[in-house]
């Protein structure tokens, strides 16, 4: 089975959020970030956790294309993996560094799935938490080689949350 979203790619990708801040936010380590969106990205829904870590009000949010929240240290790679990858019916988990409404920011342990209906993707859904230490630290020095051109991985994945270099589908 094959599925298609149609998105820009200038538009997905290369949305540059400013200003940013250099001050982290934190939040509970039980808090879950929820979002869905239609098949272009545009969110349809976002939970009480993702409004108030976000900065944004449900009303700002609700029709925007999900990048309104891309923090411009997040390589396009990353993105673009996770694209192919939720595009192809799989889900994908990987570390995101997101920006908050005022520019400050804030990390994340993001699987993202898409959402069926009758056999066809009718939506995803994106459920984050808070990352262990450890795997924030590794993504952002990864980030940060991806950024300089020096080891990206073409299309390459983000870093899966404590487990790993890549995120991948669950196997």
């Amino acid at each position: 089975m094959l599925f298609c979203v149609h998105y820009k790619e200038s538009e997905l990708f290369m949305r540059d959020n400013q200003p940013v801040t250099s001050k982290e936010v934190l939040y509970p380590r039980h808090a879950q970030l929820i979002t869905t969106t239609d098949l272009q990205g545009d969110i349809t829904f976002a939970n009480d956790d993702f409004v108030a870590v976000s900065g944004f009000s449900r009303e700002e949010l609700v029709g925007q294309h999900h990048n309104i929240i891309r923090h411009p240290d997040m390589p396009a790679a990353a993105f673009r993996d996770m694209w192919q990858t939720i595009q192809s019916g799989r889900s994908w988990k990987g570390m995101v560094k997101n920006r908050c409404k005022n520019g400050d920011y804030y990390w994340v342990d993001a699987y993202v799935t898409p959402i069926l209906k009758n056999g066809q993707v009718v939506e995803y859904q994106s459920v984050r938490t808070q990352p262990d230490e450890q795997a924030r630290a590794r993504a952002e020095r990864l980030y940060r080689t991806w950024r300089r051109g020096r080891g990206g991985r073409g299309g390459g994945g983000a870093p899966a949350g404590g487990r790993g270099a890549r995120a991948a589908a669950p196997r």
